[in-house]
């Protein structure tokens, strides 16, 4: 099993600053991803500003972000993704029910039509598909090009915190079990 330690208990006062401002702007401290990335402070500042614009300060809907998020973490069977944005799906508008269907892998076209589109969008990236011309313009249509383009890139940006999160078994943070298993 391959584990990165975590520094946290020693960062300089430079590193500490950076590692405040990015417990700060997610309102948690939990294991894994970003004390991880503590071991290197510049790449896990700039992957945290990049994690900022795509989560709090983008044009993205917040529902249809938490609901591209929640996919990627049920399709990959990631755990600590499923676990640490269940909240933040609640917060932004999908129902407990929409949630449990997302994590029974239901389909979501007859209870809404934009969640099946962003479902399927987030399925051809995860399989290295490319993207139907027809699901694209139907998704620019309802959130804008600047919309669509950051849905695309949260999906990938999500898929590669799955992977992160998978090689180096992040821990789940206490309270919190494995939906998956």
């Amino acid at each position: 099993m391959s584990h990165i330690p975590d520094p946290t208990g020693r960062l300089t006062p430079e590193a500490q600053k950076i590692y405040s401002s990015i417990v700060g702007t997610r309102g948690h401290d939990y294991p894994g991803l970003f004390r991880s990335l503590m071991n290197y402070p510049a790449l896990a500042e700039r992957f945290a500003e990049f994690g900022k614009l795509l989560r709090f300060d983008g044009v993205l809907r917040a529902d249809v972000r938490e609901l591209a998020i929640l996919t990627v973490a049920r399709d990959l069977r990631v755990a600590y993704e499923w676990e640490t944005h269940q909240e933040n799906a609640t917060r932004a508008g999908l129902s407990a029910t929409l949630i449990a269907n997302v994590l029974a892998g239901q389909d979501l076209a007859a209870s809404e039509p934009l969640y099946a589109k962003v479902q399927t969008l987030a399925r051809h990236f995860l399989r290295l598909e490319p993207v139907p011309q027809a699901l694209q313009d139907e998704l620019v249509a309802a959130l804008t090009l600047p919309g669509f383009l950051q849905l695309s890139v949260v999906i990938n940006y999500y898929r590669m915190i799955a992977g992160l999160a998978i090689g180096f078994e992040f821990p789940l943070p206490a309270g919190m079990s494995d939906p998956f298993r």
